[in-house]
């Protein structure tokens, strides 16, 4: 007869010598999120458990599987090695029940995606309505944010895909595949009276010169933006008027003269027109395009559909650039 395991010291150090499932899920997660806490945060646990996790795997195997520098921590040759067989199994085991509910009938087929708001009305609006009347018995859901944040809500596993602008000089989470879908140069929005409007040459010190209206601190064209600015050495000079998330909002008050906007050729076509005169120019030579891409997390079960709105998504918008 089995003894029962102790609740002492002694018997918690003799559950961590044995490898459980528990253990080899916290390396492949501290391997693919580069740190123990940000491991411990995609697995709801504390950062020094998931630590105590992989100790005792390097216990049970007798090697190093990590090194840790600072808050970095990477995989040892031998890390690597485990990783590579042990992964496709947390995959699959992490996967049966969505296995389960994309084989059963019965089953609600759900596809949640993070964009912003600007993209879904203007650059996606075509293809999300195709996609839309060819799966009618999807729940399609559509969580409003901005790029960062849409990144960060399918790196939690909180939506199936990110459909988001991606800032030439940031990295992605590296957990995430990118697949590129367009690029749009950015254009500076102003009245037509405004100064902007008739300058021969639009140049960054002049559109530092007025207010600007943002889609937020975490928008693609914004992070784009301050790192032109940088750049430059003028981030001292930026004056935000105000942010606004939905650009019939930022039409508004550039309408108004509170300041001007920086977007692309689509979302401005998209914004209503209220009777009102707008002027766009092109500023891609000082702000290059605004890529936009498409995000998801592979190694994962993907349902039919999901994958089926992925390749639409592709076969719709990856073409060569309008710019």
């Amino acid at each position: 007869m089995k003894a029962a395991r102790s609740t002492s010291g002694d018997g918690d150090r003799r559950y961590f010598k044995e490898v459980r499932f528990q253990q080899v899920r916290a390396l492949v997660e501290t391997a693919r999120a580069g740190s123990f806490a940000a491991a411990a945060r995609r697995l709801g646990l504390s950062t020094p458990s998931v630590w105590r996790q992989v100790r005792a795997l390097e216990d049970d195997y007798g090697v190093p599987l990590v090194s840790v520098h600072g808050r970095d921590v990477r995989l040892t040759a031998d890390g690597t090695l485990l990783l590579d067989a042990a992964a496709p199994l947390v995959d699959g085991f992490d996967a049966l029940k969505h296995v389960f509910a994309d084989r059963s009938r019965a089953a609600l087929r759900e596809l949640r995606i993070a964009t912003p708001g600007t993209i879904v009305s203007s650059i996606l609006h075509g293809a999300i309505a195709g996609y839309c009347r060819a799966h009618p018995t999807v729940k399609l859901t559509l969580s409003d944010a901005p790029s960062q944040t849409a990144w960060e809500m399918l790196d939690r596993g909180e939506v199936d895909l990110a459909i988001t602008g991606n800032p030439s000089a940031r990295r992605l989470p590296r957990t995430l595949a990118v697949t590129p879908l367009g690029s749009y140069p950015f254009h500076v929005v102003c009245p037509h009276d405004h100064p902007l409007a008739t300058m021969p040459r639009v140049s960054l010190r002049e559109i530092l010169r007025h207010p600007l209206i943002d889609a937020g601190p975490q928008s693609s064209s914004r992070i784009q933006f301050d790192e032109a600015v940088a750049r430059a050495g003028l981030s001292d000079r930026v004056t935000v008027a105000m942010s606004a998330r939905h650009h019939d909002v930022i039409h508004s008050y550039v309408s108004m003269g509170i300041g001007i906007a920086l977007t692309t050729r689509p979302i401005f076509e998209a914004m209503p027109r209220r009777g009102d005169s707008l002027v766009i120019r092109d500023v891609s030579h000082i702000l290059g395009a605004e890529r936009i891409v498409l995000l998801h997390r592979p190694g994962r079960h993907e349902p039919a559909h999901v994958r089926d709105f992925r390749e639409a998504m592709v076969a719709s918008l990856q073409a060569p650039s309008p710019g």
